[in-house]
């Protein structure tokens, strides 16, 4: 028996289906239907998911940024990803994203439990792009706008069929693509001021209160805090700079679009907003002629909201330029002095050095890399033989490599055969995981050979997934 069939099947559930067999074989056969074939599920632990139910008998709660289903409530949300959101009966959730002119977002849904979104962006009530499958077998969907000019754009999610679901909502920035600087063109129309909406709250982080300069809280240069910051709030800093030496600040950031400014004694020394194009965090350098105490102050742009790292340090100095030695005119060579003619003394001889040697072996090379690798098979048992068969594979289905916790390592879609290759430069990786089904996962379990072959049998699968007819069906 070989690897993937002793996954796909053993030998106590062989005689439990036999078994199965010979007790319904004669009831179905007096009654003339065509018996179904039996799917068996070998996916070990609790009970089989629910499968998905139409509008109406679902049994998923709303998720916490609920109300949200209307332009008026959306809820602003910065980039990464939110997971875990529902969408239940008549359900639709609005989000707001703040852009700035010339920033390329991508927007994608990722769907469980059989849900099939509709994504929209639009922008003063216009509808600026909107999908709804990402591929033929991926009901996701992707969107990829460039913003035109700064300010709020909705995010609308809805459902393009009539079962409820799970989906993960992911933002991230994508940087442009360099292209020749255009002629000038007529000022476009203004656009309308997008409708006010409730901003999220977010924990205090461990330097509140610090909203104002007589509060600020001290920091050391050199040494990186992470902290959050959003609408209504202010963060302030203070450090001891010392004269002649440059100093430079930074956030570190992908979530909140930070304003940084540095001042001292009542005048600005420095202030930055984005630190490159398709950046939102901030860095910004200094000079110090004396020493003084400084103040630095972060705040979000736009009402974004989310967690940032802040570093101050101190740059290394410049080396001082060459020059004629102390106490010298300028302009004036500086003479040299007369050769001074000396004897030559005696050379005598060296007693000889004596070397001791030591052998400290062969040089060990250093080792390679751990690389986990998982081979995966996902496939439907058409002709019910508990093994993959030729036309079986399931093409353009998402795999994803989770660790302990859950969290997301690696993502990989079937090739046209139904087969995925994990190449994983970590041993963190616990799981793998197909959202397309649920209840589809295996542990990876590494073998001598550090190579993982996975076979996930037949179980339940939701009615729209497109599988090879059996011929005499």
């Amino acid at each position: 028996m070989s690897r993937r069939q002793r996954y796909a099947l053993g030998g106590g559930s062989l005689l439990c289906l036999l078994a199965l067999l010979t007790l319904t074989g004669p009831s179905l056969a007096q009654s003339g239907l065509n018996p179904t074939p039996v799917v068996i599920s070998l996916t070990p632990g609790g009970p089989p998911p629910a499968a998905p139910s139409p509008t109406g008998s679902s049994a998923l709660a709303p998720d916490r940024f609920e109300p949200n289903d209307t332009p008026e409530t959306a809820v602003p949300l910065g980039f990464g990803l939110e997971s875990g959101l529902t969408l239940v009966g008549d359900d639709v959730d609005y989000f707001a994203l703040y852009l700035k002119a010339g920033q390329l977002a991508r927007i994608s849904t990722y769907v469980y439990l059989g849900l099939d979104t509709r994504l929209a962006v639009l922008q003063a009530g216009y509808l600026l792009a909107e999908n709804e499958d990402r591929s033929p077998l991926d009901l996701g969907s992707t969107v990829v706008i460039m913003a035109a000019a700064d300010g709020w754009y909705l995010v609308r999610v809805s459902k393009a069929a009539v079962y409820d679901g799970v989906y993960d909502l992911e933002l991230w920035l994508t940087a442009p693509t360099a292209t020749p600087t255009p002629q000038p063109s007529l000022t476009p129309t203004p656009t309308g001021t997008p409708t006010p909406s409730p901003t999220p709250l977010f924990p205090p982080d461990l330097a509140e209160p610090n909203d104002s300069p007589e509060t600020a809280a001290p920091l050391t240069p050199g040494v990186r805090g992470v902290y959050t910051v959003g609408s209504g709030d202010v963060d302030y800093f203070t450090f001891v700079a010392k004269a002649g030496r440059r100093y430079a600040c930074e956030t570190i950031t992908d979530q909140v679009d930070t304003l940084l400014t540095v001042f001292a004694g009542g005048r600005v020394l420095a202030v930055n907003d984005d630190r490159a194009v398709g950046r939102v965090d901030s860095y910004l350098s200094w000079p110090m002629t004396a020493e003084e105490v400084v103040i630095v102050k972060v705040e979000a742009r736009g009402g974004s909201y989310g967690q940032y790292a802040l570093l101050c340090q101190s740059l290394a100095p410049p080396a001082p330029p060459a020059g004629p030695p102390p106490g010298t005119a300028p302009g004036l060579a500086v003479p040299s002095p007369p050769a001074v003619l000396t004897a030559t003394t005696t050379v005598t001889a060296t007693a000889p050095l004596t070397l001791a040697v030591a052998y400290l072996g062969r040089a060990l090379p250093t080792p390679p890399a751990v690389t986990t690798q998982v081979r995966l098979l996902v496939y439907y048992d058409a002709n019910n033989d508990r093994q993959p068969g030729p036309g079986e594979g399931i093409a353009s289905v998402s795999v994803l490599a989770v660790d302990a916790q859950g969290q997301p390592l690696a993502r990989v879609f079937t090739n046209s055969q139904g087969e995925a290759v994990f190449n994983l430069n970590s041993e963190a990786v616990s799981r793998i995981i197909v959202p397309f089904v649920p209840g589809w996962s295996a542990r990876v379990r590494v073998d001598d050979t550090n190579e993982i072959v996975l076979g996930l049998p037949a179980v339940r699968l939701p009615i729209f997934l497109p599988v090879q007819k059996r011929v005499g069906d």
